[in-house]
Order: C-alpha cells, then sequence, then structure tokens
C-alpha cells in the first residue's frame, strides 16, 4: 500500500501530466477544501449504479432537455419512444442512446419501457416527481430533478461503482446504512437557466478527499462531471452548503430547490475517485 504523502505526489504530478501543464488548471483547484461539517444520520433512498460517460451526457444534453419538453412515447402507441424524440437525432448515435437510457432510469416509472429499434429503454422509478413525462413535457423544475440524477451517474472512465441516491426527489425509501453506503460523498444539482435552459452544475463535496484519498477535492469533481481536469462544463465546486443547503441525513434543499446526495461503501469512495481520474493504484 502506498503512503499518503507518496499518493498524493503521485496523483498531483499525474493531473498535471493529464491537463498537460499546471497552468491549465486554475490554481484555486489545488486549494485545500475547508473544513467540512460532519457526515449525517440515517439515510433513506435508492440504490443505484454510475457509469454514464460525461462526453455521451455533454454531447447531448440540449437534445435531452428538449426530449424532456414533451412526452417520451408516443401518444399513439405506449410503448414506443415519441417520434418526435427519434426525429431529433438524439438516438442517432450511441451516446446519445446511452444518455437516453440513463434518462429513461432517473425519471420514468419503475418497469415502464420504451423500444426505438432494437433497444428498449427501461424506467429505473428513481425520482418521484418525473413520473409524468411518459405522456407529458416536464416542467423546468422537474428537468432539473432529471438532469441532477443523471449527473451523479457521470463517471469518465465508464467504472461501475454502486451508490446511493437521497434527497426530497428522490423515490426510494431504502435505508442507505444498511446497505453499507455510510460515505456521505457530494451533494449535486442542476439549474437551467435563462430562455435556452442552459445547464449550470453544483456540487458540494460531503468529504475531503485529499485527506482520505490523497486527491484534490475540487479537481476530482470537476473531472467528475466534465470528464477532464479542466472544467470544460462550467460546474461549480462549493464549499457553502451550510448557508445554501437546508436539511438534514441526506435529504438537502439547495438555493431554495430540491438537491440530490450521493453516498458510497467506505472500500468504494477512493476507487470511484482514483478511476476518474485515470489513476489504478489501488
Amino acid at each position: 500500500m502506498l503512503s499518503f504523502r507518496l499518493l498524493t505526489g503521485v496523483v498531483l504530478g499525474t493531473v498535471l501530466t493529464l491537463t498537460g501543464c499546471a497552468t491549465a488548471v486554475d490554481p484555486d483547484d489545488f486549494v485545500g477544501a475547508p473544513e467540512f461539517d460532519p457526515q449525517g444520520g440515517p439515510i433513506k433512498g435508492s440504490g443505484g449504479m454510475n457509469g454514464l460517460l460525461p462526453a455521451d451526457y455533454h454531447a447531448n444534453v440540449a437534445a435531452l432537455v428538449a426530449a424532456l419538453g414533451g412526452a417520451a412515447a408516443d401518444p399513439q402507441n405506449p410503448s414506443v419512444v415519441n417520434p418526435a424524440i427519434v426525429s431529433s437525432g438524439l438516438l442517432a448515435t450511441e451516446g446519445g442512446r446511452e444518455a437516453f437510457s440513463y434518462a429513461a432510469r432517473c425519471t420514468l416509472p419503475a418497469g415502464t419501457q420504451l423500444t426505438s429499434g432494437n433497444r428498449v429503454y427501461t424506467g429505473g422509478g428513481i425520482l418521484s416527481t418525473t413520473g409524468s413525462w411518459l405522456s407529458a413535457g416536464l416542467t423546468t423544475s422537474q428537468k432539473e430533478d432529471a438532469l441532477t440524477c443523471m449527473v451523479t451517474h457521470l463517471n469518465p472512465f465508464g467504472a461501475h461503482v454502486p451508490f446511493f441516491l437521497s434527497g426530497p426527489s428522490i423515490a426510494g425509501t431504502e435505508s442507505g446504512d444498511a446497505q453499507g453506503f455510510t460515505i456521505e460523498e457530494a451533494i449535486w444539482q442542476v439549474k437551467l437557466q435563462g430562455p435556452s435552459e442552459t445547464p449550470v452544475y453544483y456540487a458540494w463535496p460531503r468529504t475531503d478527499l485529499l485527506n482520505t484519498c490523497g486527491l484534490v477535492t475540487t479537481l476530482s469533481w470537476v473531472t467528475r462531471i466534465c470528464g477532464t481536469a479542466l472544467n470544460t462544463c462550467g460546474v461549480q465546486v462549493r464549499y457553502d452548503r451550510a448557508t445554501a443547503c437546508t436539511g438534514s441525513d441526506g435529504s438537502f434543499t439547495c438555493n431554495g430547490k430540491p438537491a440530490i446526495q450521493t453516498s458510497l461503501e467506505e472500500s468504494d469512495l477512493c476507487i470511484l475517485h482514483l478511476n476518474v481520474l485515470g489513476i489504478g493504484l489501488l
């Protein structure tokens, strides 16, 4: 096992190599995160598995937002994807189909199945607020819930890691602690701005990756969402949870809107974020 100091040095050196040069990264990203609030009490929610590639998500997010604005199912045949979504080109690429698959998993009622070509998209019933998408377009707030759920599933290297979702919009009532998801990773939120509904991404880390894994906390979350240590997707990694968010025990409202918290098994926390940075050290 590598020592913490050696692991930290290797990770920082690798990050600089991946980004090409030190000046390509915001120097503030290397500043130590402020002291974190204590982890909360028992949480209730739903288990999941991340693995959506950021490249697939970001290349298709505009089309996804448009698709969420209309019914997911064909009004004439509720077992088929709406022809308007098909004609938009969203399902024309493997990346688009994969992104739509995660959208269905997050938003549609559990067990719902929609087909398009030879692909079946299955609802996972993760969210309690978006089941109406099957037959009607979603409101802005519902779209934000859908995208927030999708963002929690992002993993730049497609490593599928089990995790636990909790929050005001999460449908499940399972116990995260009973399943071993005892480490609160982060609180996530997507906000759609302006007439074009441009997504803005917020992440409030709940654990200090520098002390735990030898990883720079801010860079790790930028990479998790954008797919690169360069902040190309405009994510804001924030440390003002105490003032921006209200709630407890994994259920938070931030900026006056529902947010989603992710929790992990202790053994998976460092593995996930080392994989995010492309470092197979553990």
